[in-house]
């Protein structure tokens, strides 16, 4: 008589069984959202190609870029979940506070999520949908500090001019409008904008098409300050805040023929309103400059955004 051998394994068996194929995941997703930020990162822009032949939509590639190319994250593989979702909400809690508090702030508050165990390799969707429940609900009350004190200070509602430094998506609340906007955005905004799928979401992201005048019987202008090699993403700008390009203004070449000017910068000018005839010459494409010449090529309210100004004319907001 043959006896059978019992196969079944103890609790700790299948508790280490499945803690290794676990971290088989977890390695999987951490190797190829690396893989896919170096390929797009050689490739170029053949970033849509890449997509259709891994067969993905391209918003979709865009969040395992967001999650490959979060240095945080990517350090942090031991303490971070093994769930593709979970990760990119955290790239985008990343993006977040590094918005709100400044790069350097919102990086150390991010890193303390790991430190202090509010993030381990545990946490869920819901752990995380928590931590950016709470981020918005901060921004909430102080977007509501900043409208009673500009309410209760230095606002001239005759001609539309705030004193002080505001945020952009406060300055939309406050029903304020502008004839005559400069835009400089920062270096992660523009791979943000590069990446995203329709030109809708760089409004919602930036809602400088909320701070239109709405009388289309003014002529109204925007600059934005880019370099060549992203051109297409300033066009993407314009667009997406309701401006129709008009022009651009590009770097004096000295030499005969046709030179790369991929690094340099230059300003892609757009409108909206009647159109006026307007000189096309910028000294340089520094911020005192660009302020110089939309104030003679445009009319008042005046709008910096991305940069500081202490012209009283101006309105200006960093975030």
């Amino acid at each position: 008589m043959r006896l059978s051998m019992s196969n079944t394994m103890s609790l700790e068996d299948h508790v280490e069984k499945i803690n290794k194929a676990r971290d088989k995941v977890q390695a999987g997703i951490f190797e190829m959202a690396e893989n896919i930020t170096e390929a797009v990162r050689q490739l170029g822009g053949k970033q849509v190609e890449l997509a259709i032949r891994l067969g993905m939509s391209k918003g979709t590639l865009s969040k395992w870029i967001s999650i490959g190319s979060n240095t945080i994250i990517m350090t942090m593989k031991e303490d971070a979940p093994s769930s593709f979702n979970s990760l990119y909400q955290l790239s985008s809690l990343d993006n977040q506070y590094s918005k709100y508090y400044g790069e350097e702030e919102g990086k150390e508050k991010f890193t303390n999520l790991f430190k202090n165990k509010k993030i381990t390799n545990f946490s869920d969707r819901n752990d995380i949908a928590r931590l950016i429940k709470s981020h918005k609900e901060i921004i909430k009350e102080d977007e509501v500090k900043e409208i009673k004190h500009l309410v209760s200070n230095n606002i001239e509602s005759e001609n539309k001019i705030i004193k002080s430094e505001i945020r952009l998506k406060v300055l939309v609340k406050s029903n304020l409008f502008f004839n005559t906007i400069i835009v400089i955005p920062s270096l992660d905004q523009i791979e943000m904008w590069k990446n995203c799928e329709g030109d809708e979401f760089i409004n919602e992201d930036y809602p400088i098409g909320n701070l239109e005048n709405s009388d289309q019987n003014i002529f109204q202008q925007c600059l934005i300050k880019i370099k060549a090699k992203d051109i297409e993403v300033g066009l993407k700008c314009l667009k997406s805040w309701g401006y129709v390009y008009s022009d651009i203004l590009m770097p004096n070449q000295p030499k005969k023929g046709l030179v790369s000017k991929s690094l340099e910068y230059l300003v892609l000018k757009g409108e909206r309103g009647e159109p006026n005839e307007v000189s096309s010459f910028i000294k340089s494409h520094s911020t005192s400059d660009l302020m110089a010449y939309a104030e003679k090529i445009g009319q008042k309210p005046f709008l910096l955004v991305g940069d500081v100004t202490v012209l009283k004319e101006w309105v200006y907001c960093v975030g």
